[in-house]
């Protein structure tokens, strides 16, 4: 039996869309039967996941730590049932080392980009009555992390920026959720996965034994930003192989 196209004329932006993760929840939102509009700021790259997708894939560039890049977005996406907050980078450095600059950069990115592009976009969702924003948090959220000071601390921003949303919103009919995943192999991991000593200490902390794949956690956003979780309010779904617990 074939997975139900349930999104099926449904406008589903996805930001970070270039990126590994990014791209898998395209994909899954692609086949689910969604009208697609991905944003990034590698414009090579994003062009190359729309190709995989076929015709008729909406393509923005924008730069996540830009308010006024933000606003445009939002603009040129028009209204938008389903926001995928996805985009996000990852900076790797010591909290004694890290320059105030890179911490600002990482904070406007992970944070700031997320909670402005989604009163954008909510503004409209809130409007019409409905409405799904996923963000994606971290398992870095959850627990401490060395030498990732600005990103975890942003993440758990971002968590908390969900509950908080979810209840003025929901009050709306728009439902405000998060997932966090733990390591992926994406290319974002290539500093621990290129690393042969790095990858197996990594693996060492994850009790299933490896690490997550994309497609993984876009069928988790999948079913989240679906009908199917309606009753799943605020909440940010941990997806790690168990590296919080462990």
């Amino acid at each position: 039996m074939t997975e139900p196209r349930r999104f099926e004329g449904q406008r589903v932006l996805v930001t970070g869309a270039a990126g590994g993760l990014g791209g898998a929840i395209a994909r899954a939102f692609h086949d689910a039967g969604a009208k697609l509009a991905l944003a990034d700021r590698n414009a090579e790259a994003l062009a190359r996941v729309a190709g995989t997708l076929g015709a008729g894939i909406e393509c923005h560039l924008y730069d996540q730590g830009e308010l006024a890049s933000l606003a445009a977005l939002a603009e040129a996406a028009g209204d938008i049932d389903v926001l995928i907050n996805n985009a996000g980078i990852l900076h790797v450095e010591k909290l004694l080392e890290v320059t105030p600059e890179m911490i600002d950069r990482v904070v406007r990115v992970n944070l700031i980009g997320p909670m402005v592009l989604a009163r954008h976009i909510g503004a409209g969702m809130a409007a019409r009555g409905r409405g799904v924003i996923v963000n994606t948090a971290s398992q870095l959220a959850f627990c401490g992390a060395e030498e990732r000071a600005a990103y975890a601390s942003a993440k758990a921003g971002l968590v908390q920026f969900t509950r908080t949303a979810a209840v003025e919103l929901g009050r709306r009919g728009v439902r405000v959720v998060a997932v966090a995943p733990g390591r992926l192999l994406t290319p974002m991991t290539s500093y621990l996965t290129g690393d042969p000593e790095r990858y197996q200490a990594g693996i060492a902390r994850v009790p299933v034994g490896r690490y997550g794949t994309p497609e993984e956690i876009a069928k988790l956003v999948l079913f989240l930003a679906s009908d199917d979780a309606g009753y799943i309010v605020g909440e940010t779904v941990i997806a790690d192989g168990g590296y919080v617990l462990g």
